[in-house]
């Protein structure tokens, strides 16, 4: 395994930006189609025509690579010239508007992710369009994580954890980045191929290599406030979910007192969790409920009643399933009755099962459960009641905004290797979608 002093710490991926200070351009002298003074050399290609380019093409469904870059500025003629470019003839010398090579614009994004001009430009648009109005008050946030297929391959290996048992995990596999002839003897550390790729379990047989993103946003407008690369795509989504509200107020403290409600899966229902946001944050954490493998209760109900499923739900010996209709504080019991059918008739009138179960009622079954037969529900915010769902209904606009941006704005499967180059990808599809909210 990678040496400790070589594993990244923190969920969340926090890049080595490299601070740097314009010695020679001024900023303020800079604008689209002006290009900065050189005393030697060629002309450079202007900053903006190639952000325009990377941009352009994200808007197009396309993967914001240099290659695809490359690609359709040299396939589409109309692109190039709106990017500021121009088609190079073949006896044409050479002209800083003429469409950059593939080797440049590689440059140009490694630039751009090394010094974290791609972090700052999402920042400020999301800014923007929070400022100009775009962007709404909302007193809710809706997270959730989602996984990109990652370009590598990953290798299994044992190790002994702390109480001495044998373990198995993939890693990505181990190269140097160096060119010494013999790479196995030379002094420089060995490093993770593809950092931040993992093994993403998302069932018993379904499992796959990539890297992992949290994402979070606005459910009723369905707008994404920050996508960020997880520093190791095995970590349960339980544990982003704190780092990344954390991280969001940081980068929008406007947006910090909009919210006091976040809406999860059940990844995330964790009493502990949901008490650190309440102390720290004063904001309430709403999770889909998980029963953390509760068995269905068969014994001890009322006559009837075949079982009560973990979720909190009974179920009669005709098979419906009863409606929650409220609880008695003061007799800790929970209220149910049968349903109706689409006559508005209760389903208990012609059963069959009437006369053993309830042969006196014309309303249909009402039972009354105690708190005891089910601790595992919080009986101050039961989630079989109707304002839980209805607040848990709000959750699935997350699966749209992730589809937008994994989606229709770029690909999910990645065509680079490690965290700092797929955190750069998810900046770009940011800013891409917040430009089209402008438009």
């Amino acid at each position: 395994m990678q040496d400790a002093k070589e594993q990244k710490s923190g969920v969340l991926y926090e890049g080595k930006i490299v601070d740097f200070k314009p010695t020679r351009v001024s900023p303020e002298l800079i604008s689209p189609g002006v290009v900065p003074h050189r005393l030697g050399g060629k002309t450079p290609k202007c900053f903006f025509s190639m952000l325009k380019s990377f941009l352009g093409v994200i808007l197009m469904g396309f993967p914001g690579e240099a290659d695809t870059v490359h690609s359709l500025l040299n396939s589409n003629p109309s692109f190039a010239r709106v990017c500021g470019f121009c088609v190079k003839a073949d006896y044409d010398q050479y002209d800083s508007r003429h469409i950059p090579s593939i080797r440049k614009l590689e440059q140009f994004d490694q630039i751009m992710r090394e010094y974290g001009i791609w972090e700052k430009i999402k920042i400020e648009e999301v800014k923007r369009n929070i400022s100009a109005g775009i962007i709404k008050k909302e007193n809710e946030l809706v997270g959730d994580t989602t996984h990109y297929y990652a370009c590598s391959g990953f290798e299994t290996i044992k190790y002994t954890d702390d109480n001495g048992k044998e373990q198995k995990k993939s890693q990505s596999k181990l190269t140097k980045n160096c060119r010494c002839e013999d790479r196995y003897s030379c002094e420089h550390q060995w490093e993770l191929a593809d950092d931040g790729a993992g093994t993403i379990v998302k069932s018993s047989y379904i499992m796959h290599w990539g890297h992992k993103a949290s994402v979070i946003g606005l459910p009723q407008q369905g707008i994404p406030l920050d996508a960020v690369a997880i520093s190791d795509a095995a970590t349960h989504d339980g544990e982003t979910l704190y780092p990344h509200v954390e991280k969001l107020f940081n980068d929008y403290p406007e947006v910090k007192s909009w919210i006091d409600t976040i809406i999860y899966d059940s990844a995330a229902d964790n009493k502990a969790l949901k008490d650190r946001f309440q102390t720290d944050l004063g904001i309430e954490l709403k999770t889909s409920f998980n029963p953390r493998r509760k068995k269905d209760v068969t014994e001890g109900l009322p006559p009837g009643i075949e079982k009560i499923t973990p979720y909190g739900v009974p179920i009669c010996t005709a098979g419906y399933e009863m409606d929650y209709k409220g609880m008695r504080y003061e007799a800790e019991k929970f209220i149910y009755q049968a349903p109706t059918d689409g006559n508005n008739i209760a389903v208990c009138l012609p059963c069959e099962y009437k006369i053993n179960c309830c042969p006196n009622t014309n309303t249909g079954r009402i039972i009354n459960i105690s708190f005891d037969v089910l601790p595992q529900i919080n009986s101050d915010d039961p989630p079989m009641a109707k304002r839980f769902k209805a607040i848990l209904s709000r959750r699935t606009s997350i699966e749209r905004m992730i589809k937008r941006l994994k989606c229709d704005l770029g690909d999910d499967r990645l065509s680079k290797r490690g965290n700092a180059s797929f955190q750069a990808y998810l900046d770009k599809t940011m800013i891409a979608f917040q430009l089209l909210l402008r438009s």
